[in-house]
């Protein structure tokens, strides 16, 4: 179904989505060396395929609240899922106990991942360079908050046959506009093609990380990967009456 005659909307994912955003996002992935070292030669298979779309109904890190949404093309055809963004919304660490409480919920958080990454992940997975990247990545976007709240965008992803076409920006736009109205900065992770988009809407680099992916199994002959954290000021937006 073409996009061009087609009505994009932004909605809730529902469970009943769940594998087939697993399935796009695996092939919007298909030929990236970041996420053939991260997920193994067995990310696409129906045990990958399935334990990634059991991750979307996961239960929430402590403090976080998540908003899975996706974008839907909507025609004579029938609709179709196109695109698909993930938002982690942090509210509620100010005051005098603030420090110590983010220790506690990061470190929290942090075990829980270690512990259930494989599964999670998905059979092949690479946890060692899961926790070199992913993990770290999380560590530089928590640095950057200064132990304020925040939004943080996970995953931002649009079907190969619908890419470069706004659907990004919509995706990107409805999470902005909840962080604004709540008064929060937003964190992310891009890789190199993403910078751009962000870019225009206001986000600054933050770190830049390049992994080897040589050093890594399954990663043998391949590059630099380069993964940048970066940061958005909070923008407070008056509330209408």
């Amino acid at each position: 179904m073409p996009v061009a005659d087609s009505k994009i909307i932004i909605s809730p994912v529902l469970p009943r989505d769940f594998l087939t955003i697993a399935r796009l996002e695996a092939a919007a992935f298909a030929d990236d060396d970041f996420s053939a070292v991260a997920f193994g030669t067995q990310r696409t298979s129906d045990d990958a395929l399935a334990s990634r779309a059991a991750s979307f109904g996961a239960e929430s890190k402590p403090g976080e609240n998540i908003r899975n949404m996706k974008a839907v093309a909507l025609g004579f055809g029938g609709e179709e899922i196109v695109g698909f963004a993930s938002w982690t919304f942090r509210i509620g660490r100010r005051g005098t106990d603030g420090d110590m409480r983010r220790a506690e919920e990061t470190k929290a958080g942090d075990e829980k991942e270690k512990e259930g990454g494989k599964n999670t992940l998905g059979p092949g997975a690479n946890l060692k360079f899961f926790e070199d990247s992913i993990l770290k990545g999380d560590e530089h976007m928590e640095r950057s908050t200064e132990g304020r709240d925040y939004a943080k965008l996970g995953v931002l992803i649009v079907s190969p046959q619908h890419q470069r076409k706004g659907i990004g920006a919509l995706l990107l736009e409805d999470g902005l506009r909840e962080a604004d109205v709540q008064g929060l900065q937003v964190v992310l992770g891009a890789s190199p093609e993403g910078i751009g988009l962000y870019r225009k809407y206001g986000f600054v680099d933050f770190e830049v990380m390049d992994l080897n992916l040589w050093e890594y199994e399954g990663g043998e002959g391949m590059g630099v990967a380069r993964h940048v954290v970066m940061h958005r000021p909070s923008v407070l937006v008056p509330e209408t009456r």
